[in-house]
């Protein structure tokens, strides 16, 4: 399988799991949390860290603004994750 086979798999894959996020800026932590099968708390570990193990996000000025994982974006992650020596 090819990289672009493998983008378009992961992002059809994103879009199943996670409903109506072509509609929307993204997803949230908390769909983010329950597609990666980790805990809302790592996720905002990981943010804190510098975004080290998730996918690039879009987050407003404000300390308390929204934080949205594009669906292009959480589809990358998955691609460039994937052992490519197996």
């Amino acid at each position: 399988m090819t990289q672009e086979e493998l983008l378009r798999f992961n992002i059809e894959h994103v879009k199943s799991a996670i409903p109506n996020i072509e509609k929307r800026a993204g997803a949230s932590k908390k769909e983010l949390a329950m597609f990666l099968d980790r805990s809302i708390a790592s996720i905002n570990r990981s943010m804190a860290s510098g975004g080290y193990g998730i996918p690039e996000y879009i987050k407003g000025d404000k300390e308390k603004s929204h934080v949205y994982f594009p669906l292009i974006n959480i589809a990358i992650f998955l691609t460039n994750s994937i052992n490519k020596s197996a």
